[in-house]
């Protein structure tokens, strides 16, 4: 399923709004592949402080909320990883 994604974020202070079309299996994993083409954006602007301001799909429906939730799922402790 291809979608048209609108990020909208503000990265120390500076305004920076992005589009691009993108594939899913199905409209649930439309946050996880933005989340990943945000952490992809941190990654290219060497990790500076980054607000989610607006993640648009297909210009109609926000997904800001399910994002940011994602964005700030907390990070499990390495003890419970079997290695």
């Amino acid at each position: 399923m291809e979608f048209n994604l609108e990020v909208h974020l503000m990265i120390e202070g500076t305004g920076l709004a992005v589009r691009g079309r993108f594939s899913a299996r199905n409209k649930k994993e439309f946050a996880n592949v933005a989340h990943k083409y945000i952490q992809s954006i941190k990654h290219e602007t060497g990790y500076r402080r980054t607000f989610i301001e607006m993640v648009m799909v297909d210009g109609t429906e926000d997904i800001t909320d399910e994002v940011r939730e994602i964005e700030n799922k907390p990070i499990p402790p390495m003890d419970d990883i079997f290695w």
